[in-house]
């Protein structure tokens, strides 16, 4: 494994539930020796990636993460973009709706509307979701090339959140194949028992999916009907979001989507 990648592994256990991590505890969780551990979170500390509790001296997220969040923000907006949409979308469909970026193999929350009202589903941003596992994850799949699809494949852990999720390649495949078909993904207690997940993709001007658009719905009051609608929906806004990232809408565009948006 290169450096990079060992300093990558390494910072991806910074996260809400354990924000900082001791040396030896962190080496350990990331089957590291202690030497090499220390060395690359010296490095990343002489750039504040990281920093070092001045007490305890335990390690956590430094404040040029926090920069390189701000330029990149600003830079390309992509949250600034997305965030309007999701919050008509949540308005919309009653639910909660999150964009998702590709991060490794799974993905990673970047913006998150909530609905008015106190039941509702949770999405966790600190949360990787696993590409076989949610909605979100399989419609990056069934859209991303070729040769993307088998790297990701090659390093996908088929692991079993629920009753409902795919483990095996056969299953995913299948599922890929539907989706692609249809143009969106609905995933029906794979992550999570109680949440149906609904999403589509968002394409850049290359052409390429970029992101994931989705809406997480509380599958105790969610009938055909309602699921028909929030289909929409998700549709419709993967069209607006496609369009605002500068790419063609008409390649997630269906009549019932462009009809809609309008």
């Amino acid at each position: 494994m290169k450096t990079i990648d060992k300093a990558m592994n390494l910072l991806d256990f910074f996260v809400p539930d354990t924000p900082e991590w001791g040396l030896s505890d962190l080496s350990r969780a990331a089957g590291m020796d202690k030497v090499t551990a220390m060395r690359i979170l010296n490095s990343l500390a002489t750039k504040g990636i990281v920093e070092q509790h001045p007490q305890t001296r335990k390690y956590r997220l430094g404040t040029a993460v926090l920069r390189l969040a701000r330029i990149r923000e600003a830079s390309f907006p992509v949250v600034a973009l997305l965030q309007p949409i999701l919050e008509e979308l949540s308005d919309r469909a009653g639910e909660t709706a999150h964009a998702s970026l590709a991060h490794g193999a799974s993905l990673t929350t970047i913006a998150i509307a909530e609905p008015r009202i106190a039941t509702r589903a949770f999405v966790d941003p600190s949360q990787p979701l696993p590409l076989h596992a949610t909605a979100s994850g399989l419609v990056y799949l069934a859209h991303v090339d070729a040769a993307t699809f088998q790297d990701f494949v090659g390093r996908i852990d088929l692991h079993p959140y629920t009753a409902n999720t795919l483990s095996t390649a056969a299953q995913l495949e299948s599922q890929l194949s539907l989706i692609r078909e249809k143009g969106h993904a609905i995933a029906v207690g794979s992550y999570q028992d109680d949440v149906i997940g609904i999403a589509a993709p968002i394409f850049d001007w290359h052409g390429n999916v970029t992101a994931t658009l989705a809406a997480a719905c509380v599958a105790s009051r969610m009938t055909d009907a309602n699921l028909a609608q929030i289909v929409e929906c998700v549709l419709a806004a993967s069209v607006r979001a496609t369009s605002a990232m500068g790419g063609d809408p008409s390649r997630i565009s269906t009549a019932r989507a462009r009809e809609a948006a309008s």
